[in-house]
């Protein structure tokens, strides 16, 4: 058995091959496409000692910084919702 059948027959063998080889699978399979709008990675530069308090709050709370921020940041939105609202008006009015 030559070197080229020896690897036919392991391409027609292995797992890998198998997937690779194998048809799509057919439209509605899998993970419906979410409506839910995605999320958005953003880097902070904060205070070293700030985030340290961060994440001690974080912990206590059982949930992540990532989730403390974004609640954080919501509640700063609806504060300020005046705010947003005049700057929507200053794009529509130049």
């Amino acid at each position: 058995m030559g070197l080229a059948e020896r690897e036919a027959q392991r391409t027609r063998r292995s797992v890998v091959a198998s997937i690779i080889h194998a048809d799509p699978a057919p439209a509605g399979k899998g993970r419906p496409k979410s409506e839910q709008e995605t999320k958005q990675r953003i880097s902070l530069a904060i205070l070293p000692s700030l985030y340290e308090n961060v994440r001690k709050l974080a912990y206590v709370e059982r949930r992540s910084i990532s989730a403390l921020t974004a609640q954080l940041l919501e509640q700063y939105v609806q504060e300020n919702q005046r705010k947003l609202d005049a700057y929507d008006r200053m794009e529509r009015d130049p």
